[in-house]
């Protein structure tokens, strides 16, 4: 019986048994198969997958936009975190609005919650998780330097202030409407 040895990386998962040919490795995210291989210690075969991951998230990260995870990249991470359905009525209720912007309060209604304050703390909840999911900081910080979750979603330059209705809108993430297409979460 062969024993593996596990490890967790990331968002990845490399695991290394002793095989008559060598240590051979398996490195999988989000439960599907990345890369695999073999070396001839146990030591080096987890080496190499920490290599392969490495340049894999450089690559990735360097071919982002002005550092902006991709729509394919948003697609896989809504994909792979749980996201409640109040946050799935609020992304398509962003998407669906005139401009893609919405204030807090209609975010709010869109999900059901009485209160501004729910709605923000649960699409910023939302964008923690894709922000830790796609290894990716949010632009928008608070006055203290917490990152500002929120600005995961939505443009943090697109925040606009509303002289009429006395409200900020938020501008949903060109990257992120994109994403909920190649879901088929909304309409193209």
């Amino acid at each position: 019986m062969i024993k593996f040895t596990e490890e967790k990386v990331g968002r990845y998962q490399i695991k290394v048994g002793n095989f008559p040919d060598g240590y051979r490795f398996a490195i999988n995210i989000n439960g599907g198969l990345f890369k695999r291989g073999v070396e001839n210690s146990r030591e080096k075969a987890f080496e190499t997958a920490r290599n392969l991951i490495s340049n894999e998230n450089s690559e990735r990260l360097a071919s982002r936009i002005d550092g902006v995870p991709s729509a394919e990249e948003f697609k896989e991470a809504l994909s792979q975190v749980r996201v409640s359905d109040s946050q799935w009525d609020m992304l398509k209720a962003h998407y669906n609005a005139q401009g893609k912007k919405l204030s807090s309060t209609q975010l709010a209604t869109a999900a059901g919650y009485d209160h501004l304050s729910v709605a923000n703390m649960q699409y910023g909840a939302l964008g923690h998780k894709l922000a830790d999911e796609l290894n990716y900081q949010p632009p928008g910080k608070y006055k203290n330097g917490d990152p500002l979750w929120i600005t995961v979603l939505v443009n943090d330059s697109g925040i606009t202030y509303e002289e009429d209705s006395g409200h900020f809108q938020h501008e949903l993430r060109e990257e992120v409407a994109k994403a909920l297409e190649l879901l088929g979460e909304v309409g193209r």
